[in-house]
């Protein structure tokens, strides 16, 4: 039987409220929902991606669309004065002709819609719910009140909404919390039924000294958190380097001349390199053995390892983030050491070079907002982006302005990545701000580098500002750089033979 994953009206909802929200996944899927009003899960319209980000997160949507809305306080509500439903407004959402008219505007843009009072209930957030039901058995300006009061007092919605406010309150506390909401929320109620102009300044006094000491209390819970999170990372990062460094000193003891002789050979090299670089893609399955097809195997290799084997590695290396391999038995000991250590390089290099890309695209590089969308937007699609919720991207597209204004990577997101943004940040300077620089470069990175630019200069310029490789490797690139253009202007002037004659003759020794 066909599910029904977004109705019309919530079809509806969606793209009137996406100018605020600024999801990626749902721009992303913005074209399928305005060409299409019903989307059930066997709607052959959906690709299988579309499909699989609407069935994910269209609850998170909805729910974080609910409250970019609020009621307009000049008019949050009007009744029809006819009896007939042919006089009647129509719902923006659902369509259908309503006589009890709701008014509410999209906080981040002012965009104003009439809503009927089902698709309040449905869409609407519970503050939204709270004020019209004030609004309509109360006090008609109670919207404009409730401006006034937020607007003097930020905190009160975040005591009176937010399910999930001070996530880490030490538990002794929350009885405490309870009753600074149940206070709040009693005055705030009080104020708002009838018409008035004086905010509730002493009766709110005793619950916001109260909020702020347990604020203090949330946030020293969660340093404590952070820490011991970072202890028991530490820690285990720990054991797994012992445990490769065993093995690997194991394998290293125990090989004999032939075997030291295969692992130094470039073919063993380069096909092992080959596969941990799949193996760091954490592709299905199915697609591993696919690509697995492709890459050549050596012929000393083929009565070692065979494409069953590297699949059970890979699904290991998926799940744990190592190889042990410990049920393969007849796999020598010392391919899967190296496969184990070649693996978890290349991965720790992709989540560098992810970390500094996601902080280039959010801070480092001047991007026009779609230019950012659009950056993140990419970096989402790979595997590492996958890992992170989708709200630390809507958050990303606005953390260069937030860290311009003061506030501090949020302390919600994931540790490694809040760790990881924290020590991009501790590296930039005291005014303005620069890219991470990544500590590895490849010849298509430097062939980007130096194309459309005439000027060594340029690019060397270009090159510290984006790598910061050993003093060796720069040493080397950078003579390879420079090296390059001289190359380039002898070829345009026509003088690339005798160039290299008289370098020749340069370097020619006489005994």
């Amino acid at each position: 039987m066909a599910i029904t994953l977004l109705t019309p009206a919530q079809n509806r909802f969606l793209q009137l409220t996406q100018p605020a929200l600024e999801l990626p996944a749902l721009a992303q899927v913005l074209p399928v929902l305005r060409d299409h009003p019903t989307v059930k899960d066997t709607s052959d319209f959906l690709t299988r991606s579309s499909r699989a980000l609407i069935q994910e997160q269209r609850l998170d949507w909805l729910v974080t669309g609910s409250l970019a809305w609020k009621l307009l306080a000049r008019l949050p509500y009007a009744i029809n004065a006819s009896d007939r439903r042919a006089d009647w407004h129509h719902c923006a959402l659902c369509h259908k002709p309503v006589r009890y008219e709701y008014h509410v505007v999209l906080r981040a843009t002012g965009r104003e819609i009439l809503v009927g009072s089902e698709c309040v209930k449905k869409f609407m957030s519970d503050e939204m719910q709270y004020l019209m039901a004030i609004t309509t058995e109360d006090n008609f300006h109670a919207v404009a009140q409730y401006d006034a009061l937020t607007d003097h007092y930020p905190v009160v919605p975040e005591i009176l909404w937010t399910k999930d406010a001070l996530p880490d309150l030490p538990e002794r506390h929350r009885r405490r919390q309870r009753w600074v909401h149940n206070g709040t929320k009693s005055t705030v109620t009080g104020y708002l039924r009838r018409r008035t102009q004086k905010l509730p300044d002493e009766q709110l006094a005793p619950y916001l000294t109260a909020y702020d000491q347990l604020r203090f209390s949330a946030q020293e819970a969660t340093v404590k958190r952070h820490e011991q999170v970072q202890r028991q990372q530490q820690r285990a990062q720990d054991l797994a380097a012992k445990e490769e460094q065993a093995a690997w000193a194991a394998v290293n003891t125990a090989q004999s001349a032939a075997e030291k002789a295969l692992r130094a050979s470039a073919d063993y090299r380069g096909y092992l390199d080959a596969v941990a670089g799949l193996l760091t893609q954490h592709l299905s399955l199915a697609a591993f053995k696919a690509q697995l097809a492709t890459i050549p195997m050596p012929q000393s290799l083929n009565k070692l390892v065979n494409s069953y084997q590297l699949g059970v590695m890979a699904t290991e290396f998926a799940r744990a983030g190592q190889i042990k391999a410990a049920r393969l038995q007849i796999v020598p000991r010392y391919l899967v050491a190296d496969l184990n250590h070649r693996t978890r390089q290349l991965a720790a290099q992709r989540q560098r070079d992810w970390d500094d890309d996601v902080f280039n695209a959010a801070v480092g590089f001047e991007l026009t907002p779609a230019q950012r969308q659009t950056q993140l937007a990419q970096l989402r699609q790979s595997w590492e982006g996958r890992q992170v919720p989708s709200t630390v991207y809507a958050q990303l597209l606005h953390l260069k302005a937030d860290l311009a204004a003061g506030q501090p990577v949020p302390l919600d997101w994931p540790e490694r990545l809040r760790k990881a943004i924290q020590q991009r940040l501790d590296q930039q300077p005291t005014t303005g701000w620069v890219p991470a620089r990544k500590n590895h470069v490849t010849p298509e990175q430097l062939r980007q580098l130096v194309q459309g630019r005439d000027s060594f200069t340029v690019v060397a310029a270009n090159y510290h500002r984006l790598y910061q490789l050993t003093q060796q490797d720069e040493a080397l690139t950078l003579s390879a750089l420079q090296q390059y253009y001289l190359v380039q202007r002898d070829r345009r002037s026509g003088r690339a033979p005798a160039t290299q004659q008289l370098v020749q003759q340069l370097l020619q020794t006489k005994d």
